[in-house]
């Protein structure tokens, strides 16, 4: 009977316990200042690495669009979101046709990392709030604009590609090392 006394003041002594350690997380976040961020009203300030939506881009120099129809970012894609429609031209490829399902993607960058021109790239914003699924279904000319209209992210494939590739010696060991072998040699 002591035994079953004992586990029972035991259990409620716990209970007290846990009870007042939640009591008092919520009497302490009860009298902090909310932080409030308005967000229609006042610009949200991104970290210098975010990444959000995608979109497609066009060369700075000539005004064409980057993408090849390569279809690399279709194949990569893990939830099979892209789809993409090669337009072979003289000189080069084009896609015909590029959408994207925005509501099913991961966000997961592979398209980005794996695109030769980077012609898809992922800029620092998400505002693409919308009650209809409908409109997160982006196609080519949708998601160009998306590309002129916000800030690009810091990642783009090559760079991303760059970053992962080991560093290179430089000019001058290159250019000291064959002299250094030959005086040795003689």
């Amino acid at each position: 009977m002591s035994d079953t006394k004992s586990g029972f003041l035991r259990e409620t002594a716990q209970l007290a316990g846990a009870v007042y350690r939640a009591m008092r997380v919520t009497f302490v976040n009860l009298m902090r200042k909310p932080v409030t961020v308005h967000y229609p009203d006042k610009p949200r300030v991104y970290p210098d690495r975010y990444r959000g939506l995608l979109a497609l881009t066009y060369h700075p120099d000539t005004g064409e669009e980057n993408c090849i129809g390569c279809r690399l970012c279709e194949f990569v894609c893990p939830p099979q979101v892209i789809q993409v429609e090669m337009l072979k031209a003289e000189g080069r490829n084009y896609a015909k046709a590029f959408t994207l399902e925005l509501y099913a993607c991961e966000f997961c960058e592979l398209c980005v990392q794996v695109c030769p021109t980077d012609a898809i790239i992922m800029m620092k914003s998400f505002d693409m709030a919308t009650a209809d699924r409908r409109e997160l279904l982006l196609d080519k000319d949708r998601l160009h604009q998306i590309g002129e209209q916000f800030e690009a992210s810091w990642a783009t494939g090559n760079r991303l590609r760059d970053m992962q590739a080991p560093p290179k010696k430089p000019v001058a060991e290159k250019a000291a090392s064959p002299a250094a072998d030959a005086g040795g040699e003689a």
